[in-house]
């Protein structure tokens, strides 16, 4: 009975001891799991290269010339002007993601040259709109002017546009296609001040202004076109304004205007 005891005491302790490596084990691999998870990601973060701006320079196109961004070889003010922007953007350390779409709301979506880019961007905008945001509605998007002369100096019209969302439309900058093209909002009777061509008009367009639409309100886009500015200009011309807006999925509206220039 004496030997039966001690060959069960012995065979529990096997048991123990074996349980207990067991559990060791585990948990020595389950630390080695987990140590080479950390240095996979340390890894992984040391190997991300930041984004380069010559990523990004050809994926927009200048608003004067629609040639490709370069650097090297700016046609314009204009051109300049976005470059520097994509480069602060870069000195930010955002993502290549966060920096196109940030050049698409400050410059207009359609500086984006691949058609699929601006299509995926748009839907993500739409995906993760709020369902109360801002939502603007303009009622036409070009007019034709007819036969303007040089003689009859600065003609204008009007494009009437709603805020058919659910909280202010905010409104601080205009931008057109040509400095003989400027464009200013009427709300409530008041006109704000005009904006023409960023980098080629007379005046830099003002830095400091911004208006709020009401939900339901509606306010006017009026379009403005010298016929002096190009005194050589005889045929057909068309020019175009945006409207840049806090609406997250038409941050950029158009509104074109064509006409006939004659002496």
């Amino acid at each position: 009975m004496k030997m039966i005891k001690i060959f069960q005491s012995i065979r529990f302790w096997r048991i123990a001891t074996f349980i207990l490596l067991l559990f060791f084990a585990y948990n020595q691999t389950n630390l080695g799991l987990l140590r080479l998870e950390k240095t996979s990601k340390k890894l992984k973060i040391s190997f991300l290269k930041p984004v380069q701006a010559n990523e990004i320079y050809p994926m927009f196109s200048c608003p004067c010339c629609g040639q490709p961004l370069n650097k090297e070889e700016p046609c314009c003010e204009s051109m300049v002007q976005i470059v520097d922007y994509i480069d602060e953007q870069i000195k930010l350390n955002k993502t290549k993601e966060e920096i196109v779409l940030s050049t698409a709301k400050e410059y207009g979506i359609d500086r984006l040259i691949d058609e699929n880019e601006r299509l995926v961007l748009k839907q993500k905008l739409t995906d993760i709109a709020p369902a109360d945001a801002p939502r603007i509605k303009i009622s036409e998007t070009i007019k034709d002017l007819g036969t303007i002369s040089q003689k009859q100096g600065v003609v204008s019209t009007d494009f009437e546009f709603t805020n058919q969302g659910g909280s202010d439309l905010i409104i601080n900058k205009l931008n057109s296609s040509c400095g003989c093209t400027s464009a200013a909002i009427v709300y409530e009777g008041n006109i704000g001040p005009r904006f023409t061509m960023a980098g080629h008009g007379q005046e830099e367009n003002p830095t400091d202004w911004e208006i709020a639409i009401k939900p339901g309100d509606a306010a006017i886009l009026r379009v403005f076109y010298d016929p002096t500015v190009h005194p050589d200009l005889e045929g057909a011309v068309t020019r175009f304004v945006s409207l840049f807006s806090n609406d997250p999925v038409e941050f950029e509206i158009k509104a074109t205007i064509s006409l006939e220039q004659t002496k």
